[in-house]
């Protein structure tokens, strides 16, 4: 990102002429997390070091042409893996609110009417209760289980109007509150893409009608995803190319930590010059770091640091 693209996405920020994109980047770092050699990792371990099984968890035994690495709990059923999830998700202390640049804290002290998120915790949520704001939690209705969280009346209430002092939290993939709503296997991420690109012919929309003009006619801001992660394939490639046929795209960042090895940096750079040059085809900005260092920098820039 250049001076050019800050000044940008500030201006949009504190005018409320933006919707951020939160994913997995910004759930705190909790000693439980640790991935192999010790490494610290963002969310709890079943989330990210574990994905292997649980993108494979649906499918059954003997499958192992497409299956990842052997598991015990790459056998079992998706309703027992999310229900586990869920239960790591809840039992992950919240982050502190009271940092000014802390990714939550930060989103949660912007004029935004609109918040999407596919994480699915609730602390988001708690940091705009925080702030003296009514937020409001909506799940997307991707399957069966997530449509029997509340009817249709309630969900068209919960969404009018959005505003900044009761903004949507709008969980995309589900929330760990309700396990049978959550996105987890390969199977979940390809009905949720499905979904996405068909009309439903029920009138339930994943992206229901009050929240399509934050995605349609409002710059995307994208955090904590990485340019390897699944989720953020997924929704790239799904949903920011569904909604930019409503309408023409305008502008987008994204916060994304950079490719390849770090004992590499000529591949690093190599790769970062290729990913910049393909996003800007598609009017993408791109911020290259983890999501400490954006929030740091737009902290700076906000005057909150």
């Amino acid at each position: 990102m250049d001076d050019k693209d800050w000044s940008r996405l500030v201006d949009q920020l504190k005018n409320g002429a933006c919707t951020p994109l939160l994913g997995a980047g910004a759930m705190p770092r909790d000693e439980r997390a640790a991935g192999p050699g010790g490494v610290i990792r963002a969310g709890p371990p079943s989330l990210l070091d574990g994905f292997d099984w649980l993108v494979g968890a649906a499918r059954a035994e003997g499958d192992d042409a497409r299956a990842g690495p052997v598991d015990p709990i790459h056998r079992r059923e998706p309703a027992f893996v999310r229900q586990q999830v869920a239960d790591e998700v809840m039992a992950v202390p919240a982050p502190d609110f009271e940092v000014p640049t802390e990714p939550h804290a930060l989103l949660a002290g912007l004029p935004l009417p609109v918040y999407l998120t596919t994480n699915y915790d609730g602390f988001l949520t708690q940091a705009l209760r925080r702030r003296g704001k009514n937020p409001r939690s909506a799940i997307c209705p991707w399957n069966i289980g997530a449509e029997a969280v509340g009817s249709r009346a309630a969900e068209e209430a919960l969404l009018r109007f959005p505003n900044s002092r009761e903004p949507v939290v709008y969980h995309l993939h589900g929330s760990a509150r309700h396990p049978r709503s959550m996105v987890v296997t390969e199977e979940d991420h390809l009905e949720f893409l499905l979904g996405l690109a068909a009309d439903r012919g029920d009138g339930r929309q994943l992206i229901p009608t009050q929240l399509r003009p934050a995605l349609t006619t409002r710059p995307l801001l994208f955090l904590g995803y990485d340019i390897e992660d699944w989720t953020f394939r997924f929704l790239f490639h799904g949903l920011l190319r569904t909604v930019a046929a409503m309408e023409p795209r305008r502008r987008a960042v994204l916060q994304l930590s950079p490719p390849g090895p770090a004992d590499q940096p000529d591949r690093v750079a190599e790769a970062q010059r290729y990913l910049t040059g393909y996003f800007q085809r598609w009017n993408i900005a791109v911020f290259w770091g983890d999501l400490a260092e954006f929030c740091a920098a737009l902290g700076a820039r906000l005057g909150w640091a």
